[in-house]
């Protein structure tokens, strides 16, 4: 039988609220992804498309260099109650960045639904329940 954990497991609440809306990001700069407060120490997965044309960056949390479109994805302990932003570093050039295609979650429903999150070959962020 399949109890409340086994229900839990499989849902996701992406709590950006325009999950696909694109976003320019600013260098150096906080960049607000989503309207909705956080929770101050809680711990996010953020999952994002990066669209980089004209340089190269590092996204602050997030792994290696970018410098075309790709999908980024990054755990991030949150130390206030805004909401969940971005910032990235110009490596070589002057990029211009945006974002679109969020997904933003609890680190334990990340976690929960890992497998599942990890294997989605295409965003499907707006069909789930919305925060």
């Amino acid at each position: 039988s399949r109890g409340l954990g086994d229900v839990y497991k499989r849902q996701v609440t992406n709590l950006c609220t325009s999950p696909s809306s694109t976003i320019t990001l600013k260098a150096d700069k906080w960049v607000n992804i989503t309207t909705l407060p956080s929770v101050n120490g809680a711990t996010y997965q953020i999952s994002v498309e990066v669209n980089v044309t004209g340089g190269t960056i590092s996204i602050i949390g997030a792994d290696g260099d970018i410098n075309a479109r790709q999908r980024v994805s990054y755990k991030m302990i949150i130390n206030n109650s805004h909401p969940i932003s971005m910032s990235y570093h110009v490596k070589s050039g002057s990029p211009t960045v945006t974002v679109t295609n969020i997904l933003l979650c609890s680190f334990a429903e990340y976690q929960a639904n890992k497998v599942l999150l990890d294997g989605l070959n295409f965003f499907n962020g707006d069909s789930m329940p919305l925060a």
